[in-house]
């Protein structure tokens, strides 16, 4: 049986083969159990002209290749290995082969610990607990054990002062007893203890060239020197170092940054900051589909580091089928940030003013237009916590005239995200825990005297992102959202928790899911004339739960790598407090997709096969309103 696949898994290769590859090849692996094949393969790291070349470097580039399959193997304690490569050829042409390597593995049986020999002279402020390290417990060999404990070397060592450490570390093998003895040797060098600060700027001068020539930064060298707040004869702790560079980096101001100190002859350190900037202006432009406004287009401008202070200034606009928008914006991407020590990253504040006008249909009514022109006001104050958690909060205010209705409006907002994922964008292993509170209120567009409409509205939302790779190149991901209004909002803030769209159940008109109940109202016509009509009443103290599953295959082709194709089930429920009143309702999809990954986007096409609870594993009718494109991941 072996065989004909391995026959098959030829042909297969020969028919992917282009029409420069002479010797097409194929790869196989027997006995691993420890790892899959496919990451052998992905380990092996073939390049796509391999085909190409002569058999005998084939053959050369394939024993190089299989180096990294050992120390793969090896990195996990797997020092027993014994692996045979087997060659076989099959000529199709004179000079046309396929090449057919066949690898037959014998892992054996991990190695452990032994215990950690620490080398290091005596210091003062220094001392390290080989109890603490993970090499000194009898575990199982990982080199990530090693790198861990290096790192807690280094970082007790820094904190004192010593910036400029320097470890080694040597594995000394008993193949005997499969143990494994770490010897860590450590050089503190000199202490460092601050002196005085100099700082430089410059930027490429046209980024369009690779080599062309640097000239002065606009950042004033003075003020980004202040920025350091260590005061002289005090000790540098390394952390303070790396928390001012990670603070500079996150304002998206520089390409490179650059500090290193140097040792005086009183014992202090100068430490000297280059810093190289990006090009402060920056103009964008480009076309979007968004479900409610359609197809459109936007642009935007700003300049970045305006009087060489991190000032930035922006201008932009879009134009969409039911969207029009234009704003102005200001932002200082480090607002107190080198105060904060505790504090990873830059403290950023966004202000923009906003003019729109948009059209869109109200949740209940589909078929009506619902009209607004607003002014809006939104200021964000974003920063890190620590590395993996982010804070928000948003002030938004406008000025809202809908369908003739004229109201001020008002929101504040705080929200943390808890990010423990492999890639922001991409995510394909970890979890991702998003909490939300916020509250708002309504008052009439009267500036002599406005009176609140309604009452003051509280809400909290929260989800919960799951990713976990299942086998081969098979991905899982599950999301679930709780959501809930704690006071009565009027519809048009309540409606942000009615669910529905590509981002919520898929093959659903965007927010069509909703608690209501229908009532017999008396309505006046533009004639004047009276009757009676059926009037929807939505919920305005919405309470939603939401369930999102995912199954996604990369294709294990390089040429493919891009592209994913994915299952999904979705699945939504919206109730109200008053639920004597409103009717809850609850909708579920199941339906397939693809994915095609550029850059940080990812172009999103979802169709529903099935929107109904009972029978989602049955195929319904073509419908063209069963589609979701988007430019991003579902979630």
């Amino acid at each position: 049986m072996k065989k004909i696949l391995t026959i098959l898994l030829a042909l297969v290769i020969t028919a992917w083969a282009g029409e420069g590859d002479k010797h097409p090849w194929y790869m196989n692996f027997d006995g691993n159990k420890v790892f899959s094949s496919y990451q052998l393969e992905e380990q092996m790291d073939i390049p796509e002209e391999f085909g190409k070349l002569d058999t005998t470097k084939q053959d050369f580039m394939m024993r190089l290749s299989l180096e990294n399959v050992q120390a793969l193997y090896f990195s996990k304690g797997y020092f027993s290995l014994d692996i045979q490569m087997d060659i076989k050829r099959e000529y199709l042409a004179q000079d046309s082969v396929i090449s057919g390597y066949l690898f037959t593995l014998s892992e054996g049986e991990r190695y452990r610990f032994a215990g950690t020999i620490l080398k290091m002279p005596q210091t003062d402020s220094v001392e390290i607990d080989t109890s603490s390290l993970n090499t000194s417990h009898d575990r199982v060999f990982d080199n990530n054990d090693i790198s861990e404990d290096l790192q807690y070397i280094q970082t007790t060592f820094r904190k004192a002062g010593y910036l400029h450490v320097y470890m080694d570390h040597l594995e000394k093998i008993d193949t005997v007893a499969k143990k494994i003895y770490v010897e860590i040797t450590v050089q503190p060098g000199a202490k460092v203890i601050m002196g005085n600060i100099t700082s430089s700027a410059k930027r490429v001068a046209d980024r369009r060239e690779r080599n062309a020539p640097q000239e002065a930064g606009l950042t004033d060298t003075a003020w980004l020197s202040s920025l350091w707040k260590i005061p002289q004869g005090e000790t540098i702790d390394g952390k303070q170092y790396n928390s001012f560079r990670n603070k500079l980096f996150s304002t998206q101001m520089f390409t490179q940054i650059k500090m290193s100190d140097s040792l005086r002859e009183d014992g202090l350190s100068d430490v000297h900051l280059d810093v190289t900037e990006r090009v402060p202006g920056e103009a964008r432009y480009g076309f979007f589909y968004e479900e409610i406004y359609g197809f459109g287009a936007q642009a935007y401008a700003k300049h970045k580091n305006f009087i060489g202070h991190f000032h930035e200034f922006s201008t932009g606009g879009q134009i969409a089928q039911h969207k029009q928008e234009f704003s102005v914006g200001y932002a200082n991407p480090l607002l107190f940030g080198t105060s904060f020590s505790f504090i990873p990253t830059a403290i950023r504040f966004d202000d923009r003013l906003s003019f729109n006008h948009e059209k869109i249909n109200p949740p209940a009514y589909p078929d009506s237009i619902e009209e607004r022109y607003e002014v809006i006001n939104r200021a964000d104050l974003t920063f890190g916590i620590t590395n993996h958690i982010r804070f928000r909060g948003t002030i938004d205010s406008r000025y809202v005239n809908k369908n003739e209705e004229k109201l001020f409006k008002q929101k504040q907002e705080i929200a943390l995200t808890f990010d423990f994922t492999d890639d922001y964008f991409n995510p394909t292993k970890g979890i991702r825990f998003a909490p939300t509170v916020g509250m708002g209120l309504n008052l009439t567009a009267s500036l002599d005297n406005p009176s609140m409409i309604g009452n003051p509205y509280t809400y909290s939302e929260g989800t919960v992102n799951l990713y976990y790779p299942l086998f081969w190149t098979f991905y899982g991901a599950v999301s679930g959202s709780v959501g809930k209004f704690f006071n009565s909002a009027l519809e048009d803030d309540a409606r942000v928790f009615y669910q529905g769209g590509s981002r919520s159940v898929r093959g659903y008109r965007f927010r069509s899911i909703y608690a209501s109940y229908t009532s017999q109202e008396t309505v006046t016509n533009a004639d004047g004339t009276t009757e009676e009509k059926e009037v929807i009443n939505t919920g305005l103290t919405p309470f939603y739960y939401r369930f999102n599953q995912e199954l996604r295959w990369k294709i294990p082709v390089k040429s493919w790598n891009r592209w994913q194709i994915v299952q999904f089930f979705d699945w939504a429920k919206v109730m109200d407090e008053e639920s004597n009143l409103y009717i809850e309702e609850s909708d579920a999809s199941f339906g397939l997709g693809i994915r095609y990954h550029w850059q940080f986007l990812t172009f999103r096409l979802d169709y529903a096969i099935n929107k109904k609870m009972k029978n989602l594993g049955q195929w319904e009718n073509f419908a063209w309103s069963r589609f979701a494109f988007d430019l991003s991941q579902a979630f």
